[in-house]
């Protein structure tokens, strides 16, 4: 949720692909030498605010969304002691950009009601990206739509692309797509610009319907999933077909030796 301080060179199809939530957790096999030094460090000293921080963020880091969700919700409440204004957003912001990882919506959206919004471009720009999510994904429309329409406005077209390819697909969950097409059409540039900006929107719009084709948990996505190895409905399928094929290959084989014995 780096706002759009990292997208100068990514790619818009990059962009949406990195909104997208994977529905199995990545597990660790063991802990990395700077986890394990920040958990025995808290463990140490358990309530240490700032030892709870550099915990959370090192899972964070290491893509462990669960673990750093578990850490940093510690030190939620205890945020006001952090007497930094920009160490209070940064940290209040990892929690509910986790949380919405973890897939704890509301939890992500509890968190993100004790943010205030900040005056530096990259720090509000993430701020407002986040809520966009978040809003969405806890059934919260218009407010994900409205977050939106601030997070262009006064944006050009080529920032405004890679912002509506990275909420993309949260608006099209909550029906906000077209709205954000039409102000993305307006945006877009005249004379000989307009066939590539046209191209562009089409591919963020062809991105948005294929996710809500198969982001059911029955879709092909789901289905072939093999993050953590063959779904047991196929193994079963493929035990079945070699057991077939076994048993054609018996009666093949019989009826060959039949023909060659002159008995068929």
């Amino acid at each position: 949720m780096g706002g759009t301080a990292t997208w100068k060179n990514d790619e818009i199809e990059d962009i949406v692909r990195a909104t997208v939530i994977p529905r199995t957790k990545y597990v660790a096999k063991s802990n990395s030498a700077k986890a394990q030094q920040a958990k025995e460090a808290l463990e140490a000293d358990s309530y240490n605010l700032q030892r709870i921080i550099d915990l959370g963020y090192v899972y964070a880091s290491e893509v462990q969304y669960d673990k750093a969700a578990n850490v940093l919700i510690r030190g939620w409440k205890r945020v006001g002691e952090l007497e930094d204004s920009t160490e209070r957003f940064m940290f209040l912001m990892k929690l509910s950009e986790v949380s919405f990882r973890n897939r704890q919506f509301k939890q992500a959206h509890a968190v993100l009601m004790d943010i205030d919004e900040q005056e530096d471009y990259y720090e509000k720009k993430a701020y407002q990206l986040l809520c966009c999510h978040v809003f969405a994904e806890v059934g919260q429309g218009s407010e994900a739509l409205s977050m939106f329409s601030k997070a262009i406005d006064g944006e050009s077209f080529e920032n405004s692309i890679k912002i509506w390819a990275a909420c993309a697909l949260r608006l099209k969950k909550v029906g906000g797509h077209e709205a954000g097409k039409e102000s993305l059409v307006k945006k877009a540039r005249r004379g000989p610009n307009y066939p590539m900006d046209q191209s562009r929107i089409q591919t963020v719009e062809s991105w948005a319907i294929m996710s809500e084709q198969w982001k059911d948990e029955n879709g092909w996505n789901a289905m072939f999933n093999l993050e953590d190895g063959l779904p047991k409905w196929m193994i079963k399928v493929l035990i079945f077909l070699a057991c077939l094929f076994f048993v054609y290959l018996l009666y093949w084989l019989e009826t060959r030796n039949l023909h060659n014995m002159k008995m068929l």
